[in-house]
């Protein structure tokens, strides 16, 4: 149970109401209950502030609408403001402080301060564990990997060998981290394997799901930008590049030395195919093919992907080429029979 006032100094907000109230427990408008907390983050929903049954509602600083009773607390970001909030709420358990008997760690291996090293868990060869870091049940590291502070891996994860991972890096279960790139070459019906001897190199305040690959480079590396986040079941192909603060939704797919501006956004099921540049913000929408390099600053969509707009314009057309067709054919009728006449 927390009260208003504690949130308020959390999430750095202005309160208008009761400080004291007491709050239980988090939810959405529409089925917030009596002593719970929401937010409001865009006017559409004013619809469900006047009715919603939340005792507290996290609001912008320039909301000046009739509260109904509810405290508010005003923030500069309401969404952020509820996030922050969530931290206060969330009761999932922590791994204490420690090293598990059960842990498999080599005797070189480099050990920072305050660790959280669960049952099973397998750190080989001159591998680099920074402060304050957890690595789950299950996972492994290999030689000469080096991991930085308050980094999170969950359980089951495999870091292979040579791997940079950063500060604050979350990486969620079944995810694989430098596996070998598909590199091949053919000759006389055989192919042969290219060895893929690059890195990855994630940097600092990334996030990544749950089941995804990011595979090394054949001799470049492969890098995750800062403060990027990846949804989970994404494949990373060998030497492809990301830039700084990307999102990249689930079932993405990058083939090999492709580029990845800053502030890119790839929707859900998107494909890019390997040795193209997408530029600095970028928005491609869900399940497009990303065939040719792209303009910064561009919102793509569909397959081949191309300018939305021009596409939504296109479809239109599209869409009227059945009526276009019978009209056509209409017209040849009465034309031949015009020549018959």
């Amino acid at each position: 149970m927390l009260t208003v006032k504690q949130i308020s100094e959390h999430i750095n907000g202005t309160i208008v109401g009761d400080e004291n109230l007491a709050i239980s427990g988090v939810g959405r408008l529409e089925n917030g209950k009596t002593g719970s907390i929401s937010f409001l983050s865009q006017a559409k929903y004013i619809k469900f502030f006047e009715n919603s049954n939340a005792s507290a509602v996290i609001v912008s600083k320039n909301f000046d609408q009739d509260s109904y009773g509810k405290t508010l607390i005003k923030v500069e970001n309401p969404s952020l403001g509820f996030a922050q909030t969530l931290e206060l709420f969330d009761t999932r358990k922590t791994e204490t402080v420690g090293i598990h008997p059960t842990a498999n760690i080599a005797k070189n291996a480099k050990l920072g301060d305050n660790l959280r090293i669960s049952q099973f868990a397998v750190i080989e060869d001159s591998a680099e564990i920074g402060d304050n870091s957890s690595i789950g049940a299950g996972s492994f590291i290999g030689n000469n990997t080096t991991i930085g502070k308050n980094t999170t891996i969950h359980p089951n994860v495999t870091i292979y060998d040579q791997s940079i991972i950063g500060d604050n890096v979350t990486i969620d279960s079944g995810t694989v981290i430098g596996a070998d790139g598909f590199g091949w070459v053919t000759d006389k019906g055989k192919h042969n394997k290219i060895p893929q001897i690059g890195r990855v190199v994630i940097h600092n305040n990334v996030w990544i799901g749950a089941n995804c690959c990011i595979d090394r480079g054949t001799f470049q590396n492969t890098t995750i930008g800062e403060h990027t986040k990846l949804d989970n079941l994404i494949q990373i192909a060998h030497n492809v590049q990301i830039g700084k603060s990307c999102l990249l939704a689930a079932l993405v797919g990058i083939a090999g030395s492709t580029t990845i501006g800053d502030f890119v956004t790839l929707a859900g099921q998107v494909g890019v195919v390997g040795h193209i540049s997408i530029g600095d913000r970028c928005v491609v929408a869900s399940k497009s093919a990303v065939m040719k390099s792209i303009e910064p600053g561009s919102f793509i969509s569909g397959i081949p992907a191309r300018n939305h707009l021009a596409r939504r314009k296109q479809d239109v057309v599209t869409f009227q080429l059945p009526e276009l067709l019978k009209r056509v054919r209409e017209l040849e009728t009465k034309l031949k029979l015009l020549e018959k006449g």
